[in-house]
């Protein structure tokens, strides 16, 4: 296929906010929601302060907000911090089919963009909704059969530049040839390697996404040329990332189906393959009278993805247990229970946690879908007790509602603000189409 990647770039440029339908507007905003609850969430963890002291040494004089926080960065560097903290909790949105999670490094780019330069409400959520739109798309090139990528790739990291640059350039005006070489810039930065998850290195995968996505725009702003065939030519991503990458998929049905409303927002602060893993759980736990010393086997039948993503039956550190299935199932049935308190460092030697992950079998079936998950609980009294969830909280076929957003964005929000402000800056987040300049809002999301 030609004229892949200048397709692209010139439905980016030619799109008009006003002829999208209004689901995909406020698709836009609640995107934007979620991501707020994220950024704050994250803003105060070891790995954001470490990686904010790392960065201030080259940040010169610092004019962009990091949420959550009193310092202020160059440009690059708070998309950096902003993208990296909004995953730190692992609260950030899901692309099911590509598992990259498209708004973190596309949000934090259009944030520090938008002290930058004027931007409007509209104009920021236009553009979140693009970058969203062409990352995801880049990413089904590789997933798309009979496409094929490996495991351990991260698309986050591969795709999550170009979504950003895309995004960038929009609330920049780009034409048709700087979009092009945007996306060139970006795709020339693509990477990131899942071995990461389970430490900050993986987080700051998406951090790196949104600086290179930034990055790129500015380059192509001033004239920075690049091939015009970066996607789709016989060395460019599509070939050096995919087998049989399917190329159609990027352009299949743009502009009628949009890819930011198959996004799920996570009501569980962990990978997106675990929960269905903890809906049947938690199903089980408070639906029946048991108490988990009573549990003698947990057998588990889920997506093979969940399995090599996150089948951690000994997770030795906080980030392992993030991002370990076996832990999220032993927690649910422990506290019945599956938030931020359910991950704490105190949780990674936690005995009952620890016994129940041990009397867990996993078994990887392909006809489950990724959203989907059955368990089977034996008891020592002789009873057994089975649940099935087709479609977990939050994903496309539940998703989560605007009030469903708001309440967890809040409780994330008062991590680290006082309930006022916390209800202020939602409520100014829900309204960011209201907002001639967006630069208004980004003064709200220092800490005081």
């Amino acid at each position: 296929m030609t004229g892949l990647t200048r397709t692209l770039a010139n439905y980016v440029c030619s799109s008009e906010f006003d002829r999208l339908r209004p689901e995909i507007q406020h698709e836009g905003v609640r995107a934007f929601v979620n991501w707020i609850g994220g950024a704050a969430s994250g803003s105060r963890e070891d790995g954001v302060r470490e990686a904010i002291d790392a960065l201030s040494e080259f940040s010169g004089g610092g004019t962009c907000v990091i949420v959550g926080r009193r310092e202020r960065l160059d440009p690059l560097s708070a998309a950096f911090i902003n993208s990296m903290s909004s995953g730190a909790l692992t609260f950030n949105d899901t692309h099911f089919r590509t598992v990259a999670h498209p708004t973190s490094s596309v949000a934090a780019a259009l944030l520090a963009l938008a002290e930058r330069q004027t931007i409007t409400g509209d104009d920021f959520v236009h553009a979140l909704i693009l970058g969203d739109e062409i990352q995801c798309r880049i990413g089904n090139i590789l997933f798309t059969p009979p496409a094929e990528c490996g495991v351990g790739l991260s698309m986050t990291g591969l795709a999550g530049p170009i979504g950003t640059a895309v995004a960038a350039g929009k609330a920049m005006g780009f034409d048709e040839s700087r979009m092009t070489a945007a996306i060139g810039l970006a795709a020339n930065q693509a990477g990131g390697i899942r071995e990461a998850h389970g430490t900050m290195a993986s987080h700051f995968t998406q951090g790196h996404a949104a600086r290179c996505g930034l990055t790129a725009a500015m380059f192509a702003a001033r004239g920075f040329p690049c091939t015009d065939t970066m996607i789709e030519g016989p060395k460019g991503f599509a070939a050096s990332y995919g087998k049989n990458a399917n190329l159609e998929a990027a352009l299949d049905k743009l502009g009628e189906s949009f890819e930011i409303l198959t996004l799920a927002y996570k009501p569980y602060p962990c990978g997106f393959v675990i929960h269905p893993i903890i809906d049947v759980c938690l199903e089980i736990a408070k639906a029946e009278r048991f108490d988990h010393t009573q549990i003698e086997r947990i057998e588990l039948t889920v997506n093979p993805l969940a399995v090599q993503l996150t089948s951690r039956p000994e997770p030795k550190t906080r980030g392992l247990l993030q991002t370990s299935l076996q832990h999220w199932a032993a927690a649910s049935f422990v506290y019945k229970a599956a938030g931020i308190a359910e991950q704490t460092e105190d949780k990674v030697n936690d005995p009952a946690i620890a016994n129940l992950r041990r009397k867990i079998v996993l078994k990887g079936d392909a006809s489950v879908g990724r959203e989907a998950a059955q368990a089977r609980v034996l008891l020592r009294d002789g009873r057994t007790l089975e649940k099935r969830v087709l479609h977990c909280r939050g994903s496309e076929g539940r998703p989560m509602t605007d009030e469903d957003i708001s309440l967890k964005t809040l409780a994330q929000l008062q991590l680290v603000f006082d309930r006022r402000t916390s209800e202020d800056i939602l409520a100014q987040s829900w309204a960011i189409r209201d907002y001639p300049k967006v630069d208004a809002l980004c003064r709200k999301l220092a800490a005081g």
